[in-house]
């Protein structure tokens, strides 16, 4: 009967630790990537990577048919600006707080197929501004700091994909 106790003891720990486990961990991940990667690609930037192969290891798992870019933006100095180009296959502009939950995001799929062709000028605010004082597309932070990850087909002839990145930025608002 002693080992039932002990059983069960173990199963109620494991099972109160769980909760601040899974709110922690996810800000310490996103702490570090956005620490690390921050200082070598640098904020409020579009970094391009290079797209996909057997050895990319900076991601865990990303798909090869996909071309990535990364902006690590910091609210604190100010509204970030990030224009991309939208090309005909996929295309999906995410954006991450810093507890990786995604609470934005724009694509050319489905019912957002009509910006095909275009360009996407986003302003992205922080927490406490004002989104009625901003024209055009705004997104609002929830967060001062966080992740813009933008994502374009790279399948067949991915000259579009290339340029639409090449073309896009991610900048202090002036």
């Amino acid at each position: 009967m002693n080992w039932f106790r002990w059983i069960l003891a173990i199963l109620i720990i494991g099972w109160i630790g769980q909760f601040p486990m899974a709110m922690v961990l996810p800000n310490l991940i996103m702490e570090r990537l956005y620490q690390q990667a921050g200082q070598s690609l640098g904020y409020n930037k579009l970094a391009v990577r290079p797209r996909p192969d057997e050895t990319f290891r900076t991601v865990v798992r990303p798909s090869p048919d996909l071309y990535y870019a990364l902006c690590f933006y910091d609210l604190e100095q100010g509204s970030v600006n990030i224009n991309a180009e939208i090309p005909e296959r996929y295309w999906s502009m995410q954006f991450y707080q810093m507890n990786t939950a995604n609470f934005a995001g724009l694509t050319n799929q489905r019912d957002e197929e009509y910006r095909v062709g275009s360009e996407i000028d986003v302003t992205l605010i922080g927490p406490d501004s004002d989104p009625a004082a901003y024209k055009g597309d705004v997104i609002q932070s929830p967060t001062e700091r966080g992740l813009m990850l933008l994502r374009v087909s790279g399948i067949g002839d991915d000259t579009q994909a290339k340029a639409a990145l090449e073309n896009s930025s991610c900048q202090l608002k002036v």
